[in-house]
């Protein structure tokens, strides 16, 4: 019985999602709002654009720390969400010695253009790049009340993160 209830309630909570969006119809890839990092724009330069058929991606890299990145992708198609966070898996060097860890989190919120994002930790860090962290797919207006669906990604740490998101914005109407 348990195991047919749990499916269900996802199907449920992924319809009850669908269902409170707006049609695909009424958004046009050029029509989606630009939100973009006029700070990290100031602070690293201009960031490296990559236009996709659905939308757009904007990559923020500090060009004297490989290991710190800010990542936009916008969208006029729903992204991927999940109902709850993913367990953080991995090594951490405790002490001098590597420890497996697999480990629940919570949901983390912010601020990205006044509404609120959920925020999870996604991988920890290794040698080759830093601590990544995610929002959620998550749909936000401008404005205007143009409707896009974002999702952004920072490589850095967990106070970076909260940083770059509260510095997010739309243009000015």
């Amino acid at each position: 019985m348990n195991r047919r209830v749990i499916p269900l309630i996802c199907s449920l909570c992924f319809l009850t999602h669908c269902s409170s969006t707006t049609s695909q119809s009424s958004l046009e890839a050029s029509t989606i709002p630009i939100l973009s990092s006029p700070a990290r724009a100031n602070t690293w330069g201009i960031p490296e654009k990559t236009q996709m058929k659905d939308g757009y991606q904007l990559l923020y890299t500090n060009p004297f720390n490989s290991k710190e990145k800010l990542i936009i992708t916008g969208s006029n198609k729903l992204m991927f969400f999940l109902l709850y966070p993913p367990h953080i898996r991995g090594t951490r060097i405790i002490n001098g010695r590597a420890i497996e860890v697999d480990e629940a989190q919570l949901w983390k919120k912010a601020l990205v253009a006044d509404q609120t994002v959920k925020w999870y930790h996604a991988h920890l860090p290794s040698a080759h790049y830093g601590s990544i962290f995610r929002t959620l797919g998550t749909e936000l207006k401008d404005g205007s009340g143009k409707i896009g669906q974002y999702r952004i990604e920072v490589e850095g740490t967990k106070n970076q993160m909260r940083n770059w998101l509260s510095e997010l914005t739309f243009p000015q109407q």
